[in-house]
């Protein structure tokens, strides 16, 4: 019973990427002929502060796998 309800979860997880996936791609392609707009001071901060989350998240993904694996 276990089993069924990894494997129905795993196909689930799959489907919501392929959608999630198909979602991006024609945001991308309706919007790739449109002017980009100019970010005010609110906007670079929450790209700037998405940056420096993603950078500290990478970060902190690499030094937790190279201490698991007991690189250091």
């Amino acid at each position: 019973m276990l089993e069924a309800v990894v494997l129905v979860a795993e196909v689930g997880a799959f489907a919501w990427l392929v959608l999630f996936s198909v979602l991006l791609v024609s945001m991308a392609a309706d919007s790739k002929w449109r002017p980009a707009p100019r970010l005010d001071r609110i906007g670079r901060s929450l790209v700037g502060n998405a940056r420096a989350a993603l950078t500290v998240g990478v970060v902190a993904l690499a030094a937790l796998a190279a201490h698991d694996f007991a690189l250091f």
